[in-house]
């Protein structure tokens, strides 16, 4: 980018940057919304294939995404992975998309006492959920029923992020004051080495 940016009101100002955001609402979206080279969209369920047209908002399955490799400069998601049944395959066509020198910005459920992920549900050969654990459902508000949490990460995802090619840094936030505390307020920056 080469100058420094203070403000995501000067972010979006940014005419020759391309930010995917794996979400079309939220405060995120709405600071960027109008930036000339934004994409953002939502998952509508696998009776659409990525890229298409959903009452004006594009359909991504992040596990198989339509967007060309090297094409963007920032990937951001906000707790999404974790619904997600194959974040990893995810994660490396994220890593595809991305340009050298790309970054990730993203959040999920982490428990960081925890070598391996806890793997909750799985969708088996047949394309059945099959739930390891009772179920955690997180509020989506384009489904009734919440969002399926699939994964909680731990190390474990550092590792396999590594061997994708990512180098991931963890920022840990305690802002009391804009109601941001506890432990486990991590965002994540996998950077595309």
């Amino acid at each position: 980018m080469g100058k420094r940016i203070s403000s995501m009101r000067d972010f979006a100002k940014l005419d020759n940057f391309v930010v995917y955001n794996t979400e079309s609402r939220g405060a995120v979206h709405n600071h960027l919304a109008k930036m000339k080279n934004y994409i953002c969209s939502e998952y509508f369920g696998n009776c659409y294939k990525s890229g298409d047209l959903v009452n004006d908002i594009m359909h991504q399955d992040l596990m198989n995404l339509s967007l060309s490799n090297e094409s963007v400069d920032l990937v951001i998601s906000s707790d999404v992975l974790e619904h997600i049944p194959n974040p990893y395959k995810a994660h490396e066509e994220l890593y595809r998309i991305l340009r050298k020198g790309g970054r990730h910005i993203f959040t999920v459920p982490y428990n960081q006492t925890e070598s391996l992920d806890e793997n909750r549900a799985i969708i088996d050969n047949n394309g059945n959920t099959v739930y390891l654990k009772e179920p955690i459902y997180h509020v989506d508000p384009l489904r009734a029923e919440g969002a399926l949490v699939y994964n909680i990460f731990s190390l474990e995802m550092l590792i396999k992020l590594r061997k994708i090619g990512f180098r991931t840094n963890l920022y840990h936030l305690y802002k009391p004051f804009y109601g941001i505390f506890g432990s486990n307020a991590i965002v994540f920056e996998a950077l595309k080495e």
